[in-house]
């Protein structure tokens, strides 16, 4: 689903090479339902509107976005190379954050197995990459990035 907010100063002035569904006099004259909508999609965002709302509002949830995203950047950059990010500090997301371990692929499948145990999931890297993914996008609250970050000092103490 996309949502687009035009000026009204620029609706009407489509470029006639321009496909019909981006054609925003149409879409306007139809109240947006030149289409089929997508009921679902929108239902599901309008959930999600309301709930990033009721967090505080687009500057709280990036606010806690980027309070996540340094708790687990700290705790790999402060591992002293156990876990090591491959993405250079200026370029890291806030809501993928990729790692490896300095201890190899075995290492690495031990990792993902006892924090699979404790319902840390979905955290295995990318097929062509491997290492480690944690997602942490607005759904996830500081807790369970918490006790991820919690899992790796425990995991780097006993391995």
């Amino acid at each position: 689903m996309a949502i687009v907010i035009v000026r009204d100063d620029l609706i009407g002035k489509t470029n006639p090479n321009c496909p019909t569904m981006f054609d925003y006099q149409l879409m306007a004259d139809n109240e947006s339902m030149y289409n089929t909508p997508p009921c679902y999609t929108m239902y599901a965002s309008g959930l999600v509107f309301k709930k990033l709302l009721k967090m505080g509002g687009l500057e709280a949830v990036e606010k806690l976005n980027q309070a996540k995203a340094k708790l687990l950047y700290d705790a790999i950059d402060g591992s002293d190379g156990y876990y090591v990010s491959p993405v250079q500090p200026e370029y890291r997301s806030l809501m993928n954050v990729p790692f490896t371990l300095s201890g190899g692929e075995d290492l690495e499948k031990k990792f993902l197995k006892e924090a699979d145990a404790l319902g840390l999931e979905s955290l295995k890297g990318h097929r062509s990459v491997g290492g480690a993914r944690a997602s942490i996008y607005n759904a996830m609250p500081v807790e369970g990035v918490q006790t991820l970050v919690d899992f790796m000092a425990e995991f780097k103490a006993k391995n």
